[in-house]
């Protein structure tokens, strides 16, 4: 199986959600090719109109129309949204998607203050193979599977590339980690080689304006209901409170221990 990673967080840097979709990879095929029919189709629309065509999906430039998306209606995004949602229908897909902020993190680990975007993605790769193998161990005990994962480039440049590495072998070469057999490699991948990253865009974007709305005392947008309400898209959200980013800091520190001792 691959599964495909995207961030999604604000200008404040505070809140961090990121999302992975799993699939069986004759299911992203397919993903993939329903996903370019849909651009197709609406690029056919607006060369008709004599309008700019855009690239690609890419959720926060949908959201405030602006970039490939300026000049649209508030109807035509929602409508050309929906449409992607259509396609997760289709699909079977699971998806670990899920929110922090980063004021907690950095409140716990202060040796990463300076860089709050390092701490994020190092923290949540944690997490993403903790969810992930509680998941797969809840509804497929006992299955044989391999998942590679792969991440939008970081940064623009790649920058985070290799604090993601770094936090998923430090995973797998922890002996109290119990489900790195699930996991074979983590990867970067650019948004122009890699179709897989726009859904992953789009369920990151809206998990990070869920979780903003909840911060800010405001009510939860209608899409992510909507994909919440979709049973076969099979996603798990979760956050990831301030405790447990306690938690994960005394887990790092008994793994240090304990390599001191080897």
């Amino acid at each position: 199986m691959r599964g495909y990673i995207d961030e999604s967080y604000g200008p404040r840097q505070n809140v961090f959600a990121w999302s992975c979709l799993i699939a069986r990879l004759k299911d992203w095929s397919e993903l993939e090719r329903k996903w370019k029919l849909h651009l197709q189709a609406k690029n056919r629309e607006l060369q008709r109109a004599g309008r700019p065509q855009i690239n690609r999906y890419h959720a926060s430039d949908c959201s405030g129309r602006r970039g490939d998306f300026k000049g649209w209606t508030h109807d035509e995004r929602d409508s050309f949204v929906l449409g992607l949602f259509e396609i997760f229908k289709q699909i079977p897909i699971h998806t670990a998607a899920f929110d922090i902020q980063l004021d907690d993190v950095c409140d716990v680990f202060p040796e990463w203050a300076s860089d709050r975007l390092e701490a994020g993605y190092g923290i949540l790769t944690l997490f993403l193979m903790d969810l992930i193998g509680d998941d797969f161990a809840r509804f497929a005990p006992g299955s044989k599977v391999r998942i590679s994962l792969f991440h939008d480039r970081t940064g623009g440049n790649g920058k985070y590339d290799s604090t993601i590495l770094r936090s998923f072998n430090q995973q797998l070469n922890d002996p109290g980690f119990g489900y790195k057999d699930l996991f074979t490699t983590i990867e970067p991948r650019s948004w122009d080689q890699c179709i897989a990253l726009q859904p992953a865009d789009l369920v990151a974007f809206e998990c990070f304006k869920v979780a903003e709305a909840k911060l800010d005392g405001r009510k939860p947008r209608k899409s992510f209901e909507k994909l919440l309400d979709m049973e076969a898209f099979g996603i798990h959200y979760k956050n990831f409170p301030k405790k447990a980013v306690q938690r994960m800091r005394e887990v790092l520190e008994l793994q240090k221990q304990a390599a001191g001792r080897v």
